[in-house]
This record gives structure tokens, sequence and C-alpha cells, in this order.
């Protein structure tokens, strides 16, 4: 695959492994990427940036404070027009910063400014990759969305024998040219997607919601946003902040909700229904606060309109893709609603299997389609059940 009209930016570390990143260097210039270095000051001290703008044919980024050729800071210029972040090598300290949103660096400062998939290749000793700590930083960037090219066992520079090798060049470019292939599969699709909480007033400060987090409908609109769709998030509240350079519509209750989703279906291609608006809502609103008056108090409430069900009524050309959150029966459930709805694909999670559900940072969910076909996931992050689904949704285009 070439790599032509794709801009790359490989952060370099101060690992001993930094020399072969040169290599990578050229072997993406070769397939047409335009690549573009940021070097942390002790990866200056082990190789010369020069060899970096040599072969990359771009000028080298060490220095935060930096001014490019306009007012726009060099950082946030290559942030904003890059396709791929790649720290390779990809040191303790580097993890550690990005895991905690320390940038104290242009490296550290790019990876929190990029909106784009990041690869990281880690090398370093095998006791300090062992570390508890890296470890957990490297759990939580995975959490995130971000991938890894583990490390190799062998001979270390330090003289040790484990694991903390820099995996080989050609593995990290073939997972560099799997996440830019990947990146492009829904280049030419309009995907709506809702996420989060609605909620429902009883009086002026009281309301009922539900304990979504918005978690997993934002993973899906930044992966699918990452894959080249033009996204529209739909949110309801949420307990995380919403996605960077993705069109989102702040809708409060179900009808709100409803009538927005509606509204736009008509110029949309996917539909993914990742919120949990709520079924019923107070049949009447008190305009001033209820006072406590008995010890008891009754609220009558009326059923609000399924959006999804609605949209498996009109939908032409579209696909709908549904949710099932279930206690019970998941499976049973999940195919009544898939029918019921007219979905395309069902995605079905036990909300009290630990490690999925709401708030989560996880998920284990189970796909099934039309046809009955279905697939058990593992448990795996948010932001890899986003891709998991995607590639479903793009099997499913091709069919």
């Amino acid at each position: 695959m070439e790599l032509k009209n794709r801009t790359i930016l490989l952060g370099v570390t101060g690992g001993i492994a930094i020399h072969r990143s040169l290599d990578y260097v050229s072997q993406l210039v070769k397939l047409g990427a335009s690549v573009h270095v940021v070097m942390t000051k002790n990866a200056t001290r082990l190789v010369n940036p020069l060899q970096f703008q040599v072969l990359s044919r771009n000028p080298v980024l060490t220095d935060l404070f930096e001014t490019g050729d306009d007012w726009k800071p060099p950082h946030i210029d290559l942030a904003d027009r890059t396709d791929l972040l790649a720290i390779v090598p990809a040191t303790a300290n580097i993890l550690g910063k990005m895991a905690n949103g320390i940038a104290d660096d242009a490296l550290s400062t790019v990876s929190i400014s990029v909106h784009c998939p990041i690869l990281v290749a880690p090398a370093m000793n095998g006791y300090m990759y062992k570390n508890p700590f890296v470890q957990k930083n490297i759990s939580e960037l995975s959490k995130q969305g971000i991938e890894f090219v583990a490390p190799e066992s062998g001979d270390l520079a330090c003289g040790y024998e484990g694991v903390g090798r820099l995996n080989q060049i050609d593995t990290i470019l073939q997972r560099t040219i799997e996440l830019l292939g990947q990146h492009q599969d829904l280049g030419d699709k309009r995907i709506l997607v809702t996420a989060g909480a609605t909620r429902e007033y009883i009086d002026p400060v009281r309301f009922i919601t539900n304990r979504s987090s918005g978690k997993m409908g934002y993973a899906i609109a930044e992966a699918a946003s990452q894959r080249g769709a033009s996204v529209q998030l739909i949110s309801g509240h949420a307990t995380v902040p919403p996605p960077q350079g993705i069109e989102i519509i702040q809708v409060d209750t179900t009808q709100e909700m409803y009538d927005v989703v509606l509204d736009m279906f008509d110029d949309t291609d996917i539909a993914i229904m990742a919120a949990a608006p709520l079924d019923f809502r107070p049949s009447e609103y008190t305009p001033q606060k209820i006072k406590k008056h008995t010890n008891s108090l009754s609220i009558s409430l009326d059923k609000n309109p399924d959006i999804a069900q609605k949209l498996g009524e009109i939908k032409e050309h579209q696909l709908t893709i549904c949710f099932a959150a279930e206690t019970n029966d998941v499976l049973e459930n999940a195919k009544e609603k898939l029918v019921r709805k007219n979905c395309d694909l069902i995605v079905a999670n036990d909300i009290l299997a630990e490690g999925a559900g709401f708030e989560s940072d996880t998920n284990i969910v189970t796909l099934m389609d039309k046809t009955g076909n279905f697939e058990q996931l593992p448990r795996l992050s948010k932001h890899e059940v986003a891709n998991a689904i995607l590639d479903r949704i793009a099997k499913l285009l091709e069919q």
C-alpha cells in the first residue's frame, strides 16, 4: 500500500533504539508519506536532528517554543495536519506523561493536541517495562484507544536479556499501514451517533435519568471520525468531555433527541443509537418545586417515543445500529429488539457483568445482525469495542 497524501508525525524519544527510527522514516518516505519528526531533548543527545531532517525532507521540531511561518504554533499546526502520530521508540517517560496529561515539551504537547490515531512502540530495559506503574500507564493509554506494538524479547542493550527490545520496523510499518488504511474505510459516509443519558423533569430542580456516561457513544463518534466519516453527534448528558473536532448537538430530554435525530436522518447513511434515552417521562411537570408536605409522593409516567424503532420504520437506504443493555436473557432480549426495531445490527451487553455496562471504561458485548449471525467479543476498552462495531458496519456496507 502506498501512503501518498498521508501525513505522519513521528515522535522520537531518547531510547537506545532510536537509530532504528531512522529506518522507519526512510521506509515511510519511500511509500510516499509526508513525515514530520518531533524529538525530545534527550533524543537529540543520541541522534542529530539533521539526520531525521534529511531523511524526512522536513524540518524537525525539538523546541515547544519554536515559531513557524505564520501565527499558528508549529506543534498545533502539525497536530491539525497529521493522519497518524507514531512514537518510535517510546520510553517509560513519555508513556507516563501521556497517561497523565503532562505537556512540558514539544512531543508531550503534540501527543495531547492531535485528533488522529496514535501508534506507540515502547522500548526499554525489561525491568522498566514490567514495572507496575509503566504497565498501568500502558493499560490506561490502551483504554483510551492508543495502539501499541509490544516490544520483543531478547538481548537488550543494557546487557540484560528479556522483554523490552523495540519490535521489528517491518512490524511497526505494517501496523502503520493498517491504521492508515482503516482510517479511510468510512471516508464517504455520513454517520449519526447518539450518546449519553436524557433527563425527564419532575419540577424545576428534580428529574429522572439513568447511569449512562456517554463513553461508548463518544468512543464510536471519535473512532468513526478517525476512519474518515462525517460524524454528527447528538448527545444527552455525559460524564466525559466530548470528542474534539466533531459536530455535536446537545439535547436534554428524550423528545428533544427524537426531534433532532428525525430531522437529520434523511441526510444520514448510518445511524448508531448508542444513547440511553429514557423510556418514560412524568405525566405532569410541576412548574414550582414540590414541597415535602407528605411522607410519600407518587409520580405517574407516560411512555416516550422510541427513537430506534421509529428509524426502523422510516429508513430507506440507511443502516441503523441499535444497543441492548440488559440484565437478564441478554441474547434473547437483543434478538427480539433487533426484529422489532428493524435494526441492521444490535450491540448487546449484560450491564451487571464486571467490566461491562454504564460508567465503565471497558465493555463486553455481543454483535448480532439480521441474519442471526452473532459474535461475542472479549472484554475490551470502549474504543476497541467502537472499532469492532465499525468493522462490522464496514462489512455490512460491502454486502
